[in-house]
């Protein structure tokens, strides 16, 4: 998307023999996105919703109420791990892994776990629509750069429709559609985190383990349709999350027990 958003416009109207060219590449990529890596992306991020699954069956001590075939096998987590000279211990705390649940030993055990979930998806929640925010900016302002570069250069209307703006609309739609899903996924995490809030509050009907059944199955599906991500985005944004989430866990454990 950077690539077409940024270089097709220049290429096209500084090189018109290449205007055919770069469409064409627009068109492939067009095809590509919504066919192949689209394809490669969903099945990733399928395997890694089935990672985290895993991680939290076994922190929660939950039974492994459905087999899923995409789940990856013990070498195969291994093979899309990054290699690692140092024990697993020293490399989550190197990357700051250990202990990022809000758990408090003194709050009863479904309690916890569900506070567990409901901080999964808050903190998620933050997350997205930072990115959608941070997302649609990017795509407002290259756009007002776009438009105000063809007009301080005299391009023609024409020249600009077709060696600017249509090239660049395969990415605009990725990147449109990115926003859409995107901010999908955050509402509807804000809506589990609400269910759970909402069912902690409850104090004629506590918690039990098919409440977190059920909203252990509803982050497994959130998870692996969820667009990703910027790395640089997630480490920006992570200190402030987690202050965040570890301060909304502690009001809840005072208002449910």
């Amino acid at each position: 998307m950077l690539v077409l958003g940024i270089g097709a416009p220049f290429v096209a109207l500084l090189a018109p023999n290449f205007a055919v060219v770069v469409g064409a590449v627009a068109g492939l990529w067009l095809l590509a996105g919504r066919t192949v890596l689209s394809w490669l992306e969903t099945r990733t991020m399928v395997r890694a919703a089935c990672v985290q699954e895993e991680l939290d069956q076994y922190l929660f001590t939950m039974p492994e109420t459905i087999t899923r075939a995409e789940r990856p096998s013990p070498e195969g987590v291994v093979l899309m791990a990054p290699e690692e000279d140092a024990p697993l211990v020293v490399a989550a705390q190197k990357e700051r892994l250990t202990d990022w649940y809000p758990i408090d030993a003194a709050t009863p055990g479904a309690v916890t776990i569900a506070i567990a979930q409901r901080s999964n998806a808050a903190y998620t929640d933050r997350l997205i629509r930072t990115t959608v925010t941070v997302w649609a900016l990017c795509a407002v302002i290259w756009l007002a750069a776009l438009v105000l570069w063809a007009s301080l250069t005299g391009i023609t209307l024409a020249n600009f429709l077709l060696g600017a703006l249509f090239p660049v609309l395969p990415a605009f739609l990725d990147v449109a559609e990115y926003v859409g899903n995107t901010w999908k996924a955050a509402q509807d995490r804000t809506d589990l985190a609400a269910t759970i809030a909402r069912r902690l509050a409850q104090s004629n009907a506590p918690v039990d383990g098919q409440d977190l059944l059920v909203w252990q199955e509803r982050l497994f599906d959130l998870r692996r349709t969820t667009p990703q991500v910027p790395n640089w985005l997630y480490g920006l944004t992570r200190r402030r999350n987690e202050r965040a989430m570890n301060a909304a866990a502690r009001q809840l454990r005072r208002t449910t027990i």
